[in-house]
């Protein structure tokens, strides 16, 4: 018989980037995500969000050329135009601004510094989210 397996959740995503410094003081000040794990020395492994078991946003910086895309990474909030107002403000681009969807939710896509897609969404109902 095999033993049975169980995932629990995911841990990190990685988020290709251009200069690991510039993105972790992007996605801490901007975004606001708590700086999980940095390390003094010059190690790619970074890690932004908040404890665990909660998933990560894991920063990763190629040496060679990259080219920016989308993450498949879905941000929530309960209040997405507030979001979407005071990400702005912090000069985020937004290809996409907050749209209705037709199943009922709230999506909005947004870019990094260095031009990755990021999703923001507001669920129908914000409760089935906490934790």
């Amino acid at each position: 018989m095999t033993p049975s397996m169980t995932i629990t959740g995911i841990d990190t995503v990685a988020v290709v980037v251009s200069d690991r410094i510039k993105a972790v003081a992007w996605y801490r000040d901007v975004l606001e995500l708590d700086e999980a794990f940095v390390p003094q020395d010059e190690g790619h492994w970074i890690e932004l969000g908040p404890g665990r078991p909660l998933a990560r946003i894991h920063i990763c910086e190629l040496q060679e050329e990259m080219e920016p895309g989308p993450t498949g990474i879905t941000l929530l909030t309960d209040d997405i135009h507030a979001e979407y107002d005071r990400l702005r403000a912090k000069g985020v681009t937004f290809p996409m601004p907050p749209k209705k969807m037709d199943w009922g939710e709230w999506l909005a896509v947004f870019t990094d510094m260095d031009g990755n897609e990021l999703d923001l969404k507001q669920p129908l109902d914000p409760s089935e989210w906490t934790i």
